[in-house]
């Protein structure tokens, strides 16, 4: 029986072991409370949906870019902007399969046009979206469409330096 018991802990466990946190976006005062609150810190915010496949393609690149430089005063921020009906069923096995374990969000903007305006004055809606803010909280740069590893590191080194 104890065998059992611990068997049962053990596998509770390791189904936790990476589990993720996903909140809720909303409005333009949200995102910029997530983007204000890493002040003092280089933040990348990454526009995305598990139906992107360059969005797809790039997820890895900013996994491993945050492994690589979490302990660096760099904060990653992924806006997933899935379906909600997709949440339960895409978003979170895709957050766990990719291996995140860190607070993620998941955008259910009730103006999007307005929330794309506030972030960036030319930016259409196209998914991937990454914008760059610096440790003051400004946004500094901007890219669009699927990147590599090589591409994001260059610009979260010149904001940390």
């Amino acid at each position: 029986m104890k065998t059992i018991t611990s068997l049962i802990v053990l596998l509770f466990l390791i189904s936790f072991s990476y589990s993720q946190e996903v909140k809720t976006i909303t409005s333009i005062d949200e995102y910029k409370a997530v983007v204000d609150g890493s002040k003092g810190k280089v933040v990348l915010v990454n526009f995305w949906a598990t139906w992107c496949p360059p969005c797809v393609k790039e997820f890895p690149e900013l996994v491993k870019l945050y492994n690589d430089y979490k302990d660096k005063e760099f904060v990653l921020v992924f806006v997933s902007l899935d379906d909600k009906a997709d949440f339960d069923s895409k978003l979170l096995p895709f957050l766990k399969k990719q291996g995140v374990d860190f607070t993620s969000y998941f955008g259910n903007f009730s103006n999007p046009e307005a929330l794309m305006t506030y972030v960036d004055k030319s930016w259409q809606g196209e998914i991937p979206y990454t914008g760059f803010y610096d440790k003051e909280g400004k946004l500094t740069k901007t890219l669009m469409g699927n990147k590599t590893y090589e591409q994001f590191e260059t610009e979260v080194k010149k904001l940390l330096n």
